[in-house]
């Protein structure tokens, strides 16, 4: 059975690696440490106001770490804290800015919450353990 122990392979590394974070004492971000001194932030959270009669807000412009940029490869989550409607942002990846927009405009400025992950898109269809359908076996290759 040479397959014993054996990890997935192709587009996933056939052994995981082991990543170092360390969170801030005083911020609401974790690090990635990338060794030799290098480290960037890849999960982090912040807060934007939303000024009364206004339905967007940009919330980041011109962020850059080790080659990502954070309208390429940034997901951002937002959670109003008052009536804006409905909220999303808007990438725009050419010039490296990310814009909140809300579906109506609020009658008081209203903060909203974000979050924000860095790193490119992951191939949900392509992962395979054990236990995730019907029939629960590990992906071999």
């Amino acid at each position: 059975m040479p397959q014993l122990g054996q990890g997935q392979v192709g587009t996933l590394k056939s052994t995981p690696k082991l990543t170092k974070i360390n969170g801030d004492d005083h911020n609401k971000v974790i690090y990635r440490n990338l060794g030799n001194n290098h480290a960037y932030p890849f999960v982090w959270a912040s807060t934007a106001v939303v000024a009364s009669g206004t339905q967007s807000i940009v919330v980041a412009s011109g962020i850059k770490w080790h080659g990502y940029e954070l309208a390429t490869y940034a997901s951002v989550v937002a959670t109003p804290e008052g009536d804006v409607g409905y909220c999303y942002t808007d990438k725009d990846t050419t010039a490296n800015t990310i814009t909140l927009m809300t579906s109506s405009a609020p009658s008081v400025d209203t903060n909203v919450a974000l979050v924000f992950m860095l790193g490119g898109e992951m191939d949900v269809e392509g992962l395979f353990c054990r236990g995730n359908n019907a029939n629960p076996a590990q992906s071999l290759p």
